[in-house]
Formats: structure tokens, sequence, C-alpha cells
């Protein structure tokens, strides 16, 4: 079961009412990554820039007004293949973490040609 959205053009994604942070594909390390999300989301200052932390910002979201918080992901990253999948699972980790009555929630937003790649990489250990 995949809990993330395809789309087929993620650049034409909208959502009314829904606090949105796109991450680009010129994104090579985690740290990039990391720092995409900072700008992107807002994390407060005491962001961490690590895998731990990645999750624990987004499990909170407090100082974002929106219910809905959504990550587009224009291009996926280029991080290595393990890097890649601990992103991967980090993201879907929080998406499923939200629970219906929460005050926000969590939707990841990919590309359709992407799917593959996603799928792969959350098969491997």
């Amino acid at each position: 079961m995949n809990v993330f959205t395809f789309v087929r053009d993620t650049r034409e994604f909208r959502a009314s009412d829904a606090c949105i942070g796109r991450i680009a594909g010129d994104i090579r390390t985690a740290q990039q990554l990391f720092e995409r999300y900072a700008t992107a989301l807002s994390f407060p200052s005491y962001f961490g820039f690590n895998w731990n932390a990645l999750f624990d910002c987004l499990r909170d979201f407090h100082w974002i007004n929106e219910a809905k918080v959504v990550v587009v992901h224009d291009d996926l990253p280029g991080l290595s293949a393990e890097e890649m999948r601990t992103y991967l699972e980090v993201l879907r980790d929080a998406v499923c973490d939200w629970r219906p009555g929460e005050a926000h929630s969590l939707q990841a937003v990919f590309n359709e040609r992407d799917r593959h790649v996603i799928d792969a990489a959350l098969s491997t250990h």
C-alpha cells in the first residue's frame, strides 16, 4: 500500500487551503534536502538538520496556520540509494503517523513517472 499521492504533472498540482512546500530536483545531498525543507515549510530555528529532526518537524507543524500541509516533489531528489530509501521511509512514516482529528495532516505528492523508483526504494532492505 502506498501512502503517497501520484499525479501526472506536479507543477500543476494545487491544493486550496493548504500550506504547500515544493521540493525541486536539484538536491544532491541529505543536507541540501534538509535545507530545502527548512525553507519550504519555514521550519522552526531548532530544526536539527538530520533525519530524526525532519520526522519530528513533519509530525508537528504548530507554526503553520493551514490544517493541511502538502510536500510536492517536482522532481525526485538526487540522493544516493541509501539516503533515498531513508528519506522515503521518514516521509512515509510521517504521513502515516498523522491521525484524523489532529490539528494538521500531511500529504506527499510525487510525479507518476517516479512511482517505480519510489516503490523500488521502499521495497529494498
